[in-house]
C-alpha cells in the first residue's frame, strides 16, 4: 500500500466482503445459535466499514486521521459494549454438524487475514492517529479471529469423536 488512502478503500473491501460472506453463510449453517453469531458477525463488519468510510472520506478531504473515538462518537454509545456482548453468541459446548466446520473455517482464515492486514498496516502509516485506529480495527479482528477458532476447534474435536476418531 502506498498510502493511507489507499490502505482504507482496502479494508473497506475486506470488511464489505466480510459482511457478505457472514449474511451468505448465516442461512447455511445448521447450528441455530451459530445462525445468530454470523447475523451479528456481519452487523459489526457493516458497522467497521462506516467507521472505515468516515475515515476515508476525512483522509480524502485534508489528509488527516481522525481519532477512532470521534469515528465511533454519532454511533450508540453502548456500541461497542452491546457488540462485544452480542458477539459472545456463539454455540458454545453444542453439537455443530459436519458442513459448518468448513463455515467456522473459513470464518477464522477471513478474521485472520482482517487482523493480519490491520497489523501488517500499522507498519505502513506513520501518523499516531492512523496507527491507534488501525491497533483498534486489528484489536477488534483478532478477537474474532480468536472466537472463530476456539468454536473451529470445539466442533472439529467434537465431530472427530463422534467419527470413532482420535488423533491423540
Amino acid at each position: 500500500m502506498k498510502n493511507s488512502k489507499e490502505i482504507i478503500a482496502f479494508a473497506m473491501n475486506m470488511e464489505k466482503q466480510g459482511q457478505k460472506f457472514y449474511e451468505s453463510f448465516a442461512d447455511q449453517v445448521d447450528h441455530p445459535e451459530a445462525k445468530k453469531w454470523f447475523e451479528v458477525l456481519a452487523e459489526t463488519e457493516r458497522e467497521h466499514y462506516e467507521i472505515l468510510e468516515k475515515q476515508y472520506q476525512q483522509l480524502d478531504k485534508d489528509g488527516t486521521w481522525l481519532p477512532i473515538e470521534s469515528l465511533t462518537a454519532d454511533m450508540d454509545p453502548g456500541l461497542f459494549e452491546n457488540r462485544s456482548q452480542r458477539e459472545k453468541i456463539a454455540p458454545g459446548d453444542t453439537k455443530h454438524s459436519l458442513s459448518d466446520l468448513s463455515v467456522l473455517r473459513m470464518a477464522y482464515l477471513i478474521e485472520n487475514d482482517f487482523a493480519e492486514f490491520y497489523k501488517k498496516a500499522m507498519d505502513q502509516v506513520s501518523d499516531e492517529v492512523g496507527k491507534q485506529t488501525l491497533q483498534a480495527l486489528f484489536e477488534w479482528e483478532n478477537e474474532h479471529r480468536r472466537v472463530f477458532y476456539n468454536e473451529y476447534r470445539k466442533a472439529m474435536e467434537a465431530n472427530w469423536f463422534e467419527q470413532g476418531f482420535s488423533p491423540f
